[in-house]
C-alpha cells in the first residue's frame, strides 16, 4: 500500500481559498483502529468553520497541514490487532477521530479512526450516500431521541417543527420525525419545498414569503412540542412562544451564531419551557449510524439529495456550503464507488 496519500488541506486557518491539495504520509493504526480508502468524504458546515478557525480552540494541537473533514465513507483496508468486528474489503460509514486524536481529517484518501465510530453499509446502499450519515444523520437522532435533548419518546400526536428543513441534518430529522409518528411542519426556501414534502412534511412553510409564527400558530394553536432549529440564533424569533408550556427548542450549535446562549436559556426556563443548544456526542456513533442503516434497507429511511464534488474541488464546496442554501448534502469524490 502506499506510504503517502492525496489530502485536501490547509497550511494556516483561513477562507476557503486556503484549501489545497498536498501529499501527506498515510496515517498509522493503533490496535483499536481501523484503516479507510476513503470512497467519499462529507462536507459539513462544520468544515468551513474549522477551516477559518472558529473551532481553534477546540483543536489546540492541530499541526499543519491540516487535514479538515469530519466523517466519510469506503472500504477498510487495514485493522489494528484488537479489531473484531470489521475486516479488509468491507464497506463501511465513518466519523474520525480529529477531536479526540488529533488525526487528519477524512479529505483524504486514506482515513485512520476508532472502530466504534465506524458502521457497515450494505451493498445496496451506495458509499456516496452513506457519506452523508456520520454528522448530519446522527445529529438529527440525538437532537429528537436523546434524553438530555428532544427525547421524542411515543410521538403520536406530538408536532414538530423542523427548521431548515432541506439541508442534511434538516432531510434527516423530517423523516426521523414522522417515523417516529410525529406530525411534522418544515421551513425552507419556495425551491426546496417539493424536495421536502417528499421527506414527508406535513406543513410546509416558504420562510421567505410566509410568516412562519402566524403558520405554525394556525396548525397548532397550544404550540408545537418540539423545535428543532438548524438554522442560527433568533431565525424563528421569538421561538420559545411557538412551543406548548413544557416544550422544548433544540438549537444545533452553528458555532458562529448561536446568540446569548446563557440568557436565551434562562428566558425559556422562566417562561416554562426548555432551550438546549445541542453538539454532537459521538460515544455511540458507530450504533447510532448502524440503526439509521437499518432504517434505510426497511425504506423507512431515504438518504439526502447528494451533490458530488472531486477532491480538487474542496473549496468549491466550501463556498457552496457557506451560502447556507444547500439542497441534501454536499459530498467530496475520492476513490468513488
Amino acid at each position: 500500500m502506499a506510504k503517502l496519500m492525496k489530502a485536501a488541506a490547509i497550511k494556516q486557518w483561513g477562507a476557503a481559498d486556503s484549501i489545497e491539495l498536498v501529499q501527506l504520509p498515510v496515517p498509522t493504526l493503533e490496535a483499536d483502529d481501523v484503516l479507510v480508502k476513503v470512497a467519499y468524504a462529507g462536507v459539513n458546515p462544520a468544515d468551513w468553520k474549522m477551516r477559518a478557525g472558529h473551532l481553534a480552540a477546540a483543536l489546540p494541537n492541530a499541526t499543519f497541514p491540516f487535514v479538515v473533514g469530519l466523517d466519510g465513507s469506503g472500504i477498510v483496508v487495514a485493522t489494528g490487532s484488537k479489531v473484531l468486528d470489521f475486516a479488509i474489503g468491507d464497506r463501511v460509514v465513518t466519523g474520525n477521530n480529529i477531536f479526540q486524536a488529533g488525526k487528519p481529517g477524512s479529505y483524504a484518501e486514506y482515513l485512520v479512526v476508532n472502530q466504534q465510530r465506524i458502521a457497515s453499509v450494505p451493498s445496496n446502499i451506495s458509499l456516496a450516500s452513506a457519506a452523508s450519515l456520520p454528522i448530519a444523520g446522527v445529529t438529527a437522532w440525538q437532537a429528537l431521541f436523546a434524553k438530555e435533548k428532544g427525547n421524542l419518546q411515543q410521538a403520536k400526536g406530538k408536532k414538530v417543527l423542523i427548521n431548515g428543513a432541506s439541508g442534511g441534518m434538516g432531510s434527516f430529522a423530517v423523516q426521523l420525525a414522522k417515523w417516529a409518528g410525529a406530525e411534522v411542519a418544515t421551513t425552507c426556501s419556495a425551491a426546496n419545498l417539493d424536495y421536502v414534502k417528499s421527506l414527508g412534511s406535513d406543513l410546509l412553510i416558504d420562510y421567505k414569503n410566509q410568516n412562519i409564527a402566524e403558520e405554525i400558530t394556525k396548525w397548532a394553536p397550544q404550540g408545537v412540542d418540539l423545535i428543532i432549529d438548524g438554522i442560527s440564533a433568533e431565525s424563528l424569533g421569538d421561538a420559545i412562544e411557538l412551543l406548548i408550556p413544557g416544550g422544548k427548542l433544540i438549537c444545533i450549535a452553528t458555532l458562529t451564531d448561536d446568540g446569548d446562549i446563557e440568557a436565551s436559556i434562562t428566558d425559556a426556563q422562566e417562561r416554562g419551557r426548555t432551550k438546549i443548544l445541542a453538539f454532537l456526542t459521538d460515544i455511540m456513533l458507530g450504533e447510532e449510524m448502524q440503526q439509521m442503516i437499518e432504517l434505510a434497507e426497511g425504506g423507512q429511511l431515504i438518504f439526502p439529495a447528494i451533490e458530488s464534488f472531486d477532491l480538487e474541488e474542496a473549496a468549491q464546496a466550501h463556498r457552496k456550503l457557506e451560502t447556507g442554501h444547500v439542497r441534501g448534502k454536499l459530498v467530496l469524490r475520492i476513490a468513488g464507488e
